[in-house]
C-alpha cells in the first residue's frame, strides 16, 4: 500500500495525463437493493467493476445540498448540472422566487406592474399558463397562487388558468391534488367579489402539449390550439370532469399523457387568449418553456401556421438568455460567473460536450450556468445527436447511447481534447415513463455505452469520472397511501455514484467516504476535476472529494 498522496502531490500525480472524461449517467441513483429498483435489477457489469475496483463514493443531489428551498425538494437535471458546473452551491430559481414573493419584492417587478396595468386599462383577462405541480423542477403552484391573489387585490376582473398536468415530478395520478385547491381559491375569491371570473380555461399533459424541448412542434401546436384558440374536440364543463374522463378511458393513464382539452361554458371556450390580453408563463425552468414562448413572440415562425394575437407576454424567468426569450420576465435566474467550462477555456484547455438532443441544455446551458453557445468555437465542440422522435422512450430504451459512445471513442482517441462532458440520458428519460422492464433495458444500454468509453480511456491512459445529476430509475415503484406499490416516474432522493476510473490506479489516493450526515454533494465535482486535470483548485470552489 503506497503512502496516500496529498492534494498538492495529486495535482503533480495527474499532471500530463488526460484527457479527463466526465460522464453523467442521467437519472442513475443508488436505491434499495429490491424490486423497486431497475438499476439493481439490471445487469451492469461495467459499473459494478468500476465501483468495486476504483476510488468510489456517493453524492447528494437534492434539497439544500444543491441550493433548493427545502430539504426534501427533488434534485433535477438543471440544478444538478448547474451545481456541477458552478463548483459551489448556488441558490436555485425556485429559492430565489420564493424569497422574492415572501419579501413582497416580486410584486414590485415593473413587468408584473405593466401586466396588471394592461388588464385594468383594457378590462382584459390575465392568463396564467404553466405546469400545475409542487415538484419545484419546472414550476411551483405557490407561485401561481401568489400571482392570482395579487391580481385579485389589484382589481383584475378575469383570470384564466391554463393547466399543464404533471405526473412526472410528482405522483403519477396526482393532478386533482393540484387542481382542486385552485377551484377552492376561485370560489373563495368569487364569494368576496361576485362580478369576477377566475377559472380554469384549458389543460393537458406536459408530454403531449406545450412543454416540449426537442423540436416536436406538433406538441407546441396542440398547446397553441387549446390555450390560444380555445379549440379542441375534448370539451368539458370542468377540469375535474376532464381528468376523470381520461382516467375512465384508461385507468393506468399517467397525468403527463392526458390529451389536451378545453373548458367550455354555454358551448363557448371559457378563456381564449386574444388581442390586448396578458399572459404569464409560470414555469421558471427554461428548457421546456422556450419553444411555446417563441410561438407567442416570433415574427418569422416556420413551425406551424398561426395567427398571433397581440398579447403582453412574460415568463417567470428568461428561458433563453442567448436569444433573450422572452424579453419580459418576472424573476432573474441564478447566474454563475465562472462556470467550469469557462475556467478551463481560460487555461487554454480544449473541451467537447456530447449528448443527444433531449439533454442538449444540460451539457451546455445548465452546465454553463446560463449560456448555450461556445465562448470559443475553436476550443469548444458542442456535439449533438438527434434524439428519437417517438411518443415514449420506453419504445426505444437504448435511446442514442450507442451512437454517443461511438462518438465519444472518436473524440477520446483523437488526442485533441483535454476535457469532455458526456450525458447519457437513458436511466432518466426511460425512468420517467414508469415502464420497469424498459428501464432495465435502458440501464443496460447505458452501462454498455460506458464500457466502450472505459476502453477508449484505457487505451490512451486517460482519466474518467462517472457520476449522475440525480436518481430516477433506482426508484420505479413507491408505496402509496394504502401501502401498496405504485409506479413512480419522478426523480428519487437517493444519492448518486461518484467514481474515478484511472487505468494506472495503484491505491495512492481515495475518495471521502459517504455516510448519513455527510455533506458530499455535486458542488464538489468541479474541484475534483481540476485536480484530475493536474491543475490548482480555484479557491472559491467547494473542496475536492479526495480523502485527506
Amino acid at each position: 500500500q503506497n503512502q496516500m498522496l496529498t492534494l498538492k502531490n495529486l495535482q503533480q500525480h495527474f499532471s500530463g495525463r488526460g484527457p479527463l472524461i466526465h460522464v453523467v449517467l442521467d437519472g442513475w441513483g443508488i436505491g434499495k437493493p429490491d424490486e423497486t429498483n431497475a438499476i439493481y435489477q439490471a445487469k451492469s457489469p461495467v459499473m459494478s467493476r468500476l465501483t468495486n475496483d476504483f476510488p468510489y463514493t456517493q453524492l447528494w443531489t437534492h434539497g439544500l445540498h444543491v441550493g433548493l428551498p427545502n430539504d426534501m425538494d427533488l434534485g433535477g437535471s438543471e440544478v444538478g448540472h448547474m451545481t456541477m458546473g458552478a463548483g459551489m452551491i448556488k441558490e436555485q430559481g425556485p429559492t430565489l422566487i420564493q424569497k422574492l414573493i415572501q419579501s413582497g419584492e416580486f410584486f414590485e417587478n415593473p413587468v408584473l406592474s405593466r401586466i396588471i396595468q394592461n388588464c385594468l386599462e383594457h378590462d382584459t383577462p390575465l392568463h396564467l399558463l404553466g405546469l400545475l405541480s409542487n415538484g419545484n423542477i419546472h414550476s411551483h403552484v405557490d407561485h401561481t397562487e401568489a400571482i392570482i391573489r395579487h391580481a385579485f387585490q389589484a382589481g383584475i376582473r378575469r383570470c384564466y388558468l391554463h393547466a399543464l398536468l404533471d405526473g412526472r415530478d410528482v405522483g403519477i395520478q396526482s393532478a386533482l391534488d393540484f387542481t382542486e385547491p385552485f377551484e377552492r381559491l376561485f370560489s373563495e375569491l368569487k364569494s368576496q367579489r361576485t362580478e369576477i371570473d377566475y377559472a380554469f380555461a384549458s389543460g393537458g399533459g406536459r408530454e403531449v402539449v406545450t412543454m416540449d424541448r426537442d423540436n416536436n412542434w406538433k406538441n407546441i401546436e396542440a398547446g397553441w390550439k387549446i390555450h390560444v384558440q380555445g379549440k379542441s374536440e375534448n370539451r368539458f364543463p370542468s377540469i375535474k370532469n376532464a381528468i376523470e374522463h381520461f382516467r375512465k378511458l384508461n385507468p393506468e393513464i399517467i397525468d403527463q399523457d392526458i390529451p389536451g382539452f378545453i373548458i367550455v361554458r354555454n358551448g363557448e371556450a371559457v378563456g381564449r387568449i386574444e388581442d390586448q390580453h396578458a399572459l404569464i408563463f409560470t414555469n421558471f425552468r427554461g428548457d421546456r418553456a422556450s419553444e411555446f414562448s417563441e410561438a407567442m413572440l416570433a415574427n418569422n415562425f416556420p413551425h406551424f401556421v398561426r395567427t398571433r394575437p397581440q398579447v403582453l407576454f412574460a415568463g417567470m424567468t428568461q428561458y433563453d438568455q442567448d436569444n433573450e426569450i422572452p424579453p419580459n420576465f418576472l424573476a432573474g435566474t441564478p447566474e454563475v460567473d465562472d462556470p467550469f467550462g469557462k475556467r478551463i477555456l481560460e487555461m487554454g484547455l480544449k473541451q467537447f460536450r456530447l449528448t443527444e438532443t433531449q439533454k442538449f441544455a444540460h451539457v451546455t446551458f445548465f452546465y454553463n450556468g446560463g449560456y448555450r453557445e461556445p465562448l470559443d468555437a475553436a476550443m469548444e465542440n458542442y456535439h449533438l445527436i438527434a434524439s428519437d422522435k417517438i411518443p415514449s422512450f420506453a419504445q426505444q430504451p437504448g435511446m442514442k447511447a450507442g451512437e454517443i459512445s461511438k462518438k465519444a471513442v472518436e473524440f477520446i482517441r483523437s488526442g485533441e481534447y483535454q476535457y469532455g462532458l458526456i450525458n447519457i440520458a437513458n436511466a432518466d428519460m426511460v425512468g420517467h415513463t414508469g415502464n420497469f422492464q424498459a428501464a432495465i433495458r435502458a440501464v443496460e444500454a447505458a452501462d454498455a455505452a460506458l464500457g466502450k468509453i472505459v476502453c477508449a480511456v484505457e487505451a490512451v491512459n486517460g482519466l474518467l469520472v462517472v457520476t449522475a445529476d440525480h436518481g430516477n430509475a433506482d426508484q420505479m415503484l413507491i408505496s402509496n397511501k394504502s401501502g401498496t406499490l405504485e409506479v413512480c416516474t419522478k426523480h428519487s432522493l437517493n444519492p448518486v455514484p461518484f467514481l474515478i476510473y484511472d487505468p494506472l490506479y495503484d491505491g495512492a489516493y481515495k475518495l471521502k467516504p459517504f455516510g448519513e450526515n455527510c455533506e458530499n454533494n455535486l458542488s464538489h465535482v468541479a474541484a475534483t476535476n481540476f485536480v484530475l486535470l493536474g491543475q490548482a483548485v480555484p479557491d472559491d470552489l467547494a473542496p475536492a472529494l479526495f480523502a485527506e
